[in-house]
């Protein structure tokens, strides 16, 4: 039986024009829509961090449309 679970994610990013096209800075938010957890972020590993805390393996809910009973 194949199972999947769906994560959301609402990332926010804010470039300042600094006028150096070369470097431009950045920071912005992330947030779980699951959860409602949110964290600031100035950098993409820490984007990638976030992320990746949300998807550790869960009980994962059967996929819409199928089957829960095994003795088909």
């Amino acid at each position: 039986m194949a199972t999947r679970r769906v994560e959301s994610f609402l990332v926010r990013i804010v470039v300042a024009d600094n006028g150096d096209s070369a470097s431009p800075r950045w920071h912005g938010r992330i947030q779980h829509i699951g959860t409602g957890l949110e964290s600031r972020i100035d950098q993409l590993d820490e984007l990638l961090a976030f992320i990746a805390t949300h998807l550790s393996p869960a009980e994962p809910a059967p996929v819409t449309g199928q089957s829960t009973n095994s003795s088909g």
